[in-house]
């Protein structure tokens, strides 16, 4: 069984979806006294290596989804012609109901769609027994020279076998000594809505839990085993009530023993109470990655297009003031490229989020087609005019290896509301507030105008993107022009989204990290060439002067010794007050600030990782809470 993924450094997943299959079947004992599972192969090794270690298997299946397929079809194509007789089985979220893929993939057997649990099993008894395969559900196969596919259900429930309670597992752990592992747990599967972009909730079928006990011991196990990362797989955790109980757990094992350090998961849509108190008790341990409170686009008549409705403004405000009393940090999340979405109803949703007071992260995604998402359909991207590109895989962070085998994102880059040229534009407002705003380069400077002269966050920033192509030669004038080549490289299928660079690590970086990188890597520079533009800006000279010297001072570099540095007004109180969304006053007040625990860093690569990577959900790429006054 086959369910290769990437390294991040010497961390890695274990395979949940092969060994969720392994451990139905081998529940079975007439299966497991005829079959042999041999150990999953979940790392991205080369084919030839992998190839070498599998003798004569009878089958082997895939999991395939976009960070795959094309590793997976590679191999798959060497086995069969190595092994003829071998079935091939596929299966996975590239796979859709009609069994296309055996049209693509001539050395595909058979084609798997929906949930596995209760159907590879069936499958195997079948072809074990030689039955007909019309019996299997939620199979795609050739027969008289066309496709059939079979019915489509889901397992009558989820009382299932837990790979990793089942000992699925237990080699890989004996096999693989230096690599770190993070597991990914079920609670409930299914989810309520029906978000067009999205290739989970579309299987309409009610939202379905696992027993609470199976988690609870999938949480030990966890813990057991020495692993400190754990994904909770659920569309909306903290929508049921035992959800809080399964926190509890994970707390109480982090406090125990101190193994389980890190959780995520994506939270309920819209964020209640329950979802406060889970988040608060994971930050007070130090286990909380970030709090979503996600809109995916602030227009009407995106939302209506996507299926999707959001909280209220007036609610986020207040949800927002209520997490930041609590020191728990927030993130928000937008789909650039929606049906609907125009240059400027994105510039507006923007200001909507800032004005509210999201200034600790947004996170601007580009929207890519999924083949079982509605939006994959091909009504729905005639209707909407939608248009694709083929592009290097979109997934930043990654560990990049030489001679890899390429896997590819489908980006939407047009519809009937959006222009190639308008997505290029869009996509540079976004990488400007998210790299200058959201990671803290201008973050301070914005603030303020928006606050003492009423400006609009979104005039500030469309005159950075003016003063930064009307000055080439300048480093904000370079980091605009680079990232504008790339994306309109991306709209003709050139390049993808995901920038590398030497200097910052062999990993790769989304458009707007990269542009921080490249600000910091010549800060001094940077805000050398900028300070007229942000005078011209500044109505009281005195301020500006003050202002400028805090900007730069407080933004995080590989500095090795603690500094200080003084103001003659009170800006740590001033700016963290409107932050936090509470009543604001500047006040000349003589400050010295001393910036204690800095960290060090021995490379770029160091800090690259660490603060961008890392901390950029909660504000680790500058000073505010670590600036002592002296």
């Amino acid at each position: 069984m086959v369910q290769v993924d990437y390294l991040h450094g010497k961390s890695i997943f274990l395979p949940l979806a092969v060994g969720s299959l392994i451990a139905c079947a081998k529940a079975d004992p007439a299966l497991d006294a005829v079959y042999d599972f041999k150990e999953p192969i979940f790392i991205r090794e080369d084919p030839a290596l992998v190839l070498s270690r599998i003798e004569d298997p009878y089958l082997v299946g895939f999991s395939n989804y976009i960070w795959n397929y094309e590793y997976n079809k590679l191999l798959a194509r060497r086995i069969k012609e190595k092994y003829p007789d071998c079935i091939i089985l596929f299966g996975g979220h590239q796979i859709t109901a009609d069994g296309a893929i055996l049209n693509e993939v001539p050395y595909l057997d058979i084609a798997a769609f929906s949930e596995g649990e209760e159907s590879f099993p069936l499958l195997l008894r079948a072809l074990h027994e030689r039955t007909p395969l019309r019996s299997v559900p939620n199979i795609a196969f050739r027969e008289n020279g066309g496709i059939t596919a079979t019915e489509k259900r889901f397992p009558p429930s989820l009382d299932l076998p837990s790979p990793y309670l089942t000992g699925v597992y237990d080699s890989i752990f004996e096999h693989y000594p230096d690599l770190s592992f993070n597991a990914v747990i079920e609670t409930v599967r299914g989810c309520p809505y029906a978000c067009a972009y999205c290739d989970y909730g579309v299987v309409n079928c009610k939202v379905r839990a696992f027993s609470e006990e199976r988690a609870l011991a999938e949480l030990r196990w966890v813990s057991e085993h020495g692993i400190s990362h754990v994904s909770v797989a659920d569309a909306n955790f903290g929508m049921f009530a035992r959800d809080e109980r399964f926190v509890d757990e994970m707390v109480r094992l982090h406090n125990e023993n101190g193994v389980l350090k890190n959780f995520q998961t994506s939270y309920a849509k819209n964020s209640n109470d329950r979802v406060f108190s889970i988040t608060k008790k994971l930050n007070d341990c130090g286990m909380n990655k970030g709090t979503t409170l996600s809109f995916q686009s602030m227009d009407p008549t995106v939302l209506e297009n996507i299926h999707r409705k959001n909280i209220s403004v007036s609610l986020f405000t207040d949800l927002l003031k209520k997490y930041n009393e609590a020191g728990i940090a927030t993130y928000s999340e937008l789909i650039l490229g929606l049906p609907g979405e125009t240059v400027q109803t994105l510039v507006d949703g923007i200001d909507v989020l800032l004005d509210a007071g999201q200034h600790n992260a947004i996170y601007i995604h580009n929207c890519e087609w999924l083949p079982l998402a509605d939006m994959g359909s091909v009504e729905y991207m005639k209707k909407h005019g939608l248009r694709t590109v083929r592009v290097p895989l979109n997934h930043p962070h990654r560990t990049v290896e030489e001679n890899e085998i390429p896997e590819y994102s489908h980006i939407i880059i047009a519809a009937n509301s959006m222009p190639p040229e308008d997505w290029v534009r869009m996509n540079i407002y976004s990488m400007a507030v998210q790299t200058f705003h959201h990671e803290g380069l201008l973050l301070f400077f914005a603030l303020y105008l928006h606050d003492k002269q009423g400006m609009k966050y979104s005039d500030f920033y469309r005159g950075l993107i003016d003063f930064a192509f009307s000055h080439p030669q300048t480093v904000v004038g370079k980091i605009f022009d680079t990232l504008k080549k790339r994306f309109n490289a991306v709209t003709r299928a050139e390049e993808g989204l995901v920038c590398l660079d030497d200097r910052f690590g062999p990993v790769g970086w989304p458009p707007e990290e990269y542009a921080f990188l490249l600000a910091a890597y010549e800060l001094d520079r940077f805000y050398d060439e900028l300070r007229d533009f942000l005078s011209s800006y500044v109505e009281d000279a005195a301020v500006f002067e003050e202002l400028f010297r805090y900007q730069r001072e407080v933004m995080k570099l590989p500095r090795l010794k603690t500094r200080a540095f003084a103001c003659e007004y009170d800006f740590k109180t001033y700016f963290t007050d409107l932050i936090c969304g509470e009543p604001a006053e500047l006040r000349r007040s003589p400050c010295r600030y001393r910036i204690v625990q800095a960290e060090e860093f021995d490379s770029w690569a160091d800090y690259a990782r660490v603060v961008v990577w890392y901390g950029r959900k909660d504000k680790h790429n500058f000073y505010l809470e670590e600036l002592e006054e002296s």
